[in-house]
């Protein structure tokens, strides 16, 4: 099985599975254009997470639909014996042993689904005076509960902790990333000034890969008020970049005052992207571009934080990733929003709008951990307040 992305006449891209002869999986595939609303990168993970159940299938010689239709279909030891376990496996070659928890329970959940889909699909096609309604009714149901009675606790983690960066790792960060530091990271002044505008897009305004790599150059507005719009587009056909970007969530224009900020991305736009852009015979309009003047992929800003990670191990953490800029640009605002007396709803209702976001449940993460940071300060503090009450 492997999985391909085809790129439609609207520019949409919806990926496909394929058999080892190159020929389309019927099912997987119509399952896949039922979602088609979700973003590609998660359409591409549904698939491959089918994709086991489908190598689990051929081991036993087994066709799907067949086997949902046919009297003895799945009983409970195929599918808690057989099905689950295979779901377990890790399928990355030169590995051996069991996939996470959570890897297992979201490869358990598309495959509960997808089950689902098909028995839902195998009834409609039912007339209605048919007698095995009612079986493949009870058929689903008895395959749901199986499924669902199998999925794995995972251990607890403190969902609020390190996820972001502190104050120091910050200022190191942007030390070493500074297009005019000597000992910075980089040789090239392009490429320096191309890092440095990304990331500080990234950690002064909460975009997410995906909306960095989609700006424009006339998205960013530069002068007497410096903003930068997010804008949810249709599908470019001249973007190659597979998987390509995507915005999934609201636009939103984003204010610009740090002003080093602002004289580094006029600096990027007007001097340095346009050497990126003399390297390429194709013209673009995107903002971030690459060493070869095309408009830059998610894989190359998944190896700067890589990069960065390694060399400066001792000094940065190793969650550092886009993700993590972006939680600590949400939890840096949450503390400047409540000391400036914000109450809690508006508070978040302020964090969704900057982010993006149109559930304000999302945002109840930054406000826990803001409580809990706030709760261990004063922790501290009554402890000294004892310490010194003894002492003296």
């Amino acid at each position: 099985m492997r999985i391909e992305i085809v790129t439609h006449k609207t520019g949409e891209q919806i990926p496909i599975m394929l058999d080892v002869a190159g020929l389309p999986v019927v099912l997987p595939n119509e399952f896949i254009l039922a979602r088609r609303s979700l973003s590609t990168n998660t359409l591409v993970r549904n698939l491959r997470e089918l994709a086991v159940l489908y190598q689990w299938l051929e081991k036993g010689e087994c066709e799907l639909s067949a086997k949902l239709l046919a009297p003895n279909s799945f009983n409970e030891a195929e599918l808690k014996g057989g099905l689950v376990e295979a779901l377990r496996i890790c399928q990355v070659q030169g590995r051996v042993g069991a996939v996470s928890p959570n890897t297992f329970n979201q490869r358990l959940t598309t495959v509960r689904q997808f089950m689902g889909w098909c028995m839902d699909v195998l009834t409609s096609q039912l007339p209605m005076s048919s007698q095995y309604y009612e079986r493949f009714r009870e058929r689903k149901s008895f395959l749901i509960k199986t499924l669902d009675g199998s999925f794995m606790s995972s251990p607890p983690v403190r969902q609020s902790v390190r996820k972001g960066l502190n104050e120091a790792e910050i200022a190191f960060l942007l030390e070493i990333l500074n297009p005019e530091a000597q000992q910075g990271f980089g040789i090239n002044p392009a490429v320096k000034f191309r890092n440095y505008v990304s990331v500080c897009l990234m950690l002064f305004c909460g975009l997410r890969p995906g909306e960095l790599l989609n700006l424009r150059v006339e998205d960013v507005q530069i002068g007497a008020i410096s903003a930068l719009k997010v804008e949810r587009r249709p599908a470019d056909l001249r973007d190659t970049r597979r998987p390509r970007p995507q915005i999934k969530r609201n636009g939103r224009i984003i204010p610009i005052d740090n002003l080093r900020l602002v004289f580094a991305l006029n600096e990027y736009i007007m001097t340095w992207r346009e050497e990126f852009e003399s390297r390429s015979n194709v013209e673009t309009d995107y903002l971030v571009l690459s060493d070869d003047g095309v408009p830059l992929s998610q894989s190359s800003i998944t190896q700067l934080f890589q990069l960065l990670r390694t060399n400066y191990s001792e000094q940065l953490p190793e969650n550092l990733t886009a993700k993590s800029l972006r939680h600590t640009f949400s939890s840096r605002m949450e503390r400047v929003l409540r000391h400036g007396g914000m109450d809690e709803q508006r508070r978040r209702e302020a964090l969704a709008f900057l982010r993006g976001d149109s559930n304000l449940d999302s945002q109840n993460t930054y406000l826990a951990q803001e409580v809990e940071e706030q709760a261990v300060r004063s922790l501290r503090q009554y402890q000294a307040e004892i310490i010194s009450g003894r002492k003296s």
